[in-house]
């Protein structure tokens, strides 16, 4: 096992803007880090420099105390595991998961034994004199991370391995990949565009736009705790709602929004909501199951604080919750996630809302 460092990385491509810039994190030993963010924002970029695919413009990048930002790839000590398997489809099973033991010079009996254990821990014992034309996708995405744990490797990259699978056979494999992951503590560096996806797999997730870092934290704190209108935005569903902050003490915000109502949000030590002044221009990030439909809305003279108004445009049932989407004024759409019942709001009808003051959380518009 070892550690991952990135230290001010930056990449440019000629005179555009630069693909990753000054990303700085530390993978821990055997954590499962993963890289999210939509196409184009860095991650794969990230990801192959860290594998020495791609040299980095600026920056360092370290394996434990070792400097590697200029150490080939084949020196330093990692699997891969692609997007596309890479798999070559004129070996059968064995030769293709003893590729890597070979290019290693490793004896014969040993390889032999390793390939085995690498085929029978991700289940493809029986399969192992089969052509790669003969398998499925998931059992060829089984290959190909069998092929890079085989050589036991100090760090585990893999570049969105499940993006060529339906949706039930990347739940099956994600959870697989987690297991063996846990199960041999491998320091694993994991990139998708898929929210659902890495908040299933991942110890920490850096969520990246365009190249920069927008926020580095567990799963539940970048869920619930995001620090940027585009966090808020990108993982999961959120309300975000621009505003203006009216007031302030040690322990609420007062922000006004563009419709006249105030809603009060919580402040939380070394988060924006500590720091934001009267005056300053926030957004405040709504979980929809963090949301009450509170009754009828009420005149606006009876409006109180804390308080949202909308009318509803749509109701669906999803199982055991629905979701209803609201019409605020001035345009704004809003969604809420509440319990199925028998009651709900009927579309068109005017509604007061009332989100919960703790689960409102202040992030940079």
């Amino acid at each position: 096992m070892t550690s991952v460092s990135l230290v001010d990385v930056t990449k440019r491509y000629g005179q555009a803007a630069p693909s990753v810039d000054q990303l700085s994190f530390t993978i821990a030993d055997g954590e499962f880090f993963t890289l999210l963010g939509p196409s184009g924002c860095g991650k794969s970029t990230t990801l192959r420099m860290i594998a020495g695919f791609v040299a980095p413009t600026e920056g360092t990048i370290r394996f434990g105390e070792s400097d590697v930002t200029g150490v080939p790839p084949y020196r330093r000590d990692t699997g891969m595991v692609f997007q596309n398997y890479a798999l070559f489809p004129h070996m059968d099973v064995t030769a293709n998961v003893a590729y890597g033991l070979r290019m290693r010079r490793t004896a014969k009996a040993d390889r032999a034994q390793r390939v085995r254990e690498a085929l029978d821990v991700v289940g493809l014992g029986p399969y192992a004199d089969r052509r790669i034309q003969e398998l499925s996708g998931g059992q060829q995405q089984r290959v190909a991370l069998a092929r890079a744990l085989v050589i036991r490797p100090s760090v585990l990259l893999l570049d969105e391995p499940l993006s060529n699978l339906d949706a039930k056979l990347r739940e099956e494999t994600r959870s697989q990949i987690r297991q063996l992951q846990q199960e041999f503590k491998i320091t694993s560096v994991y990139v998708t565009h898929d929210q659902a996806e890495a908040m299933a797999v991942s110890d920490r997730i850096a969520v990246l736009e365009a190249g920069v870092l927008h926020q580095l934290g567990s799963p539940r704190e970048i869920y619930h705790r995001p620090a940027t209108a585009f966090v808020a935005n990108f993982i999961g569903r959120s309300n975000v709602i621009a505003g203006t902050v009216t007031d302030r003490d040690d322990t609420w915000l007062g922000v006004k929004l563009d419709d006249g109502s105030v809603l009060q949000a919580s402040v939380h030590p070394d988060t924006l909501s500590a720091t934001a002044e009267v005056g300053d221009e926030v957004a405040l990030s709504l979980r929809p199951e963090a949301i009450e439909v509170a009754g009828p809305a009420p005149a606006a003279a009876d409006r109180e604080i804390g308080t949202l108004h909308g009318r509803v445009t749509a109701v669906e049932f999803t199982g055991s919750t629905s979701q209803i989407t609201l019409e605020r004024k001035g345009g704004d759409e809003m969604l809420v996630s509440v319990t199925d019942s028998d009651d709900l709001p009927e579309v068109d009808t005017e509604v007061a809302l009332r989100p919960d003051p703790a689960r409102i959380w202040t992030v940079q518009p």
